[in-house]
C-alpha cells in the first residue's frame, strides 16, 4: 500500500499558494459548473483553435461581461489558457471535465447532491446527524430510503456516483469468485436497483441470484430485473439488516458492494455477525469497497477522503468510507477473517473475500 500523506515537502512560499487554492476552490469550482453547464466547454472542444469572448458570445447565452468573469476564475483553476490576442482554448483539463463521464458524474454528485448540504458539515459533526439532508427534506432522518424521493438532478447524479465505483469493478469481481468458488447462489445484500445481479446473471452461465434490501429499496431492482428479463434468475427479499437477525442461509456467497459503508461500525458488527451466523460451511463473504488507502493514485484517495464527509453531512451523520485497518478489524471483530483483498478493481475498488475465523 501507498502511503501518500506521510509527509509533505514543500517550500513556504507554495504552502500559502497552495492553502489559498484549497480556500477558493469552492468559488473556483462554480465557476467551471456554469461553464459546463452553458455548454461553454463544449464549445471549445469543438474549437480546438481556440475563441475570442465575443465569438463564444455570439454563440451562447452569457454575455461577455459573464464571460470574462468566469473565463477569469477558469484560467486560475487552470482549465483555460488564453492567448496575448485574447484568444481563450480549452486545456487537457478542461477538456476531460467536459468530455470523462467519471469527472462528469463527480462533478454532478458534488453540485446536485453535495454542495449545499456540505456548509452543514459542522452541525453534522458536532451533532451525530446528517444535518446537510435537510436541504432536501428537514423530516428525513437518512437519504437511503428516500433515494426516489430526491428531486430529478439529484436522484440521477446520486445513482451515477454510486454505480461509478463499484459498477466498474463488477466483471472483474464476477470474474474471480466465478472461477474460485463456482457459486450457485449469491445473496445480493444492499442490491440496491440490481446492477450487480444483472451483472452476474450476464457474466455466468448458471448463477442465481437473491437480493436482500430494504422493502423500500427492492421495488426499483424489481423493475429493472423485469426489464432486463431476468425473473428467473433473480428473486427478493425484503429486509433491514439491523432488525431482522435471522437471515437465510443458502447462499454460496454473500456480496456487500459499497453496503457497509452506509453504516456505523456498531450496525456493521451487528450485520457481519448476523450474517456468520447464517453462513454455510465454506460460504464466502465478498466486501466491495474503495479504500483510500489502497489506491495506486493519490488522486483516487483524494476523491475519496473528499466524498466520505458526504455520508457525514447528508447520508446519515455516521458513516465513512473505510482504511484497510478499519474494516479488517470489523470483520474480526464480527468472527470472520480475510482470506485475500483483490486491488485495483475497476476505478478504485478492493473486493474482501472472508470466511469464518
Amino acid at each position: 500500500m501507498t502511503n501518500f500523506y506521510s509527509k509533505l515537502d514543500i517550500s513556504a512560499f507554495d504552502a500559502i499558494s497552495q492553502a489559498n487554492r484549497l480556500i477558493a476552490g469552492p468559488v473556483i469550482f462554480q465557476a467551471i459548473y456554469v461553464l459546463a453547464k452553458h455548454n461553454i466547454l463544449k464549445l471549445l472542444c469543438e474549437n480546438k483553435n481556440g475563441m475570442t469572448i465575443k465569438q463564444i458570445a455570439d454563440k451562447t447565452d452569457l454575455n461577455e461581461y459573464a464571460l470574462g468573469v468566469l473565463f477569469d476564475a477558469a484560467l486560475s483553476g487552470q482549465v483555460l489558457t488564453v492567448s496575448e490576442d485574447g484568444v481563450y482554448s480549452i486545456t487537457k483539463i478542461g477538456y476531460f471535465i467536459e468530455n470523462d463521464e467519471m469527472t462528469k458524474n463527480q462533478l454532478g454528485f458534488c453540485k446536485y447532491v453535495c454542495y449545499e448540504g456540505m456548509d452543514k458539515l459542522d452541525e453534522a459533526l458536532t451533532s451525530g446527524k446528517p444535518s446537510g439532508l435537510s436541504v432536501f427534506n428537514k423530516d428525513w432522518e437518512t437519504i437511503y430510503p428516500h433515494l426516489k424521493d430526491l428531486p430529478e438532478k439529484a436522484k440521477e447524479y446520486w445513482f451515477k456516483w454510486d454505480h461509478q465505483f463499484s459498477q466498474s469493478a463488477f466483471k472483474e469481481a464476477i470474474k474471480i469468485i466465478d472461477e474460485k468458488y463456482k457459486p450457485e447462489l449469491i445473496y445480493d445484500v444492499g442490491g440496491n436497483t440490481g446492477k450487480f445481479s444483472i451483472c452476474v446473471c450476464q457474466n455466468t452461465k448458471d448463477t442465481k441470484v437473491k437480493i436482500l434490501d430494504l422493502p423500500s429499496q427492492i421495488q426499483m431492482a424489481q423493475e429493472n430485473i423485469k426489464a432486463h428479463g431476468l425473473d428467473d434468475r433473480i428473486e427478493f427479499m425484503g429486509v433491514d439488516l439491523l432488525v431482522d437477525y435471522k437471515l437465510p442461509s443458502e447462499a454460496d456467497i454473500w456480496w456487500m458492494s459499497q453496503f457497509l459503508d452506509c453504516f456505523a461500525p456498531e450496525h456493521i458488527l451487528r450485520i457481519l455477525k448476523s450474517i456468520k451466523n447464517s453462513m454455510k460451511d465454506n460460504t464466502k463473504v465478498c466486501i466491495l469497497e474503495p479504500i483510500a488507502d489502497r489506491q495506486k493514485f493519490e488522486a483516487s484517495a483524494y476523491s475519496i477522503n473528499a466524498f466520505s464527509l458526504y455520508f457525514t453531512a447528508i447520508a446519515n451523520g455516521y458513516s465513512r468510507f473505510f482504511s484497510t485497518k478499519m474494516l479488517t478489524d470489523l470483520i474480526e471483530q464480527a468472527g470472520l477473517k480475510v482470506e485475500k483483498i483483490y486491488d485495483g478493481l475497476g476505478i478504485s475498488n478492493s473486493l474482501f473475500i472472508c470466511s469464518r475465523a
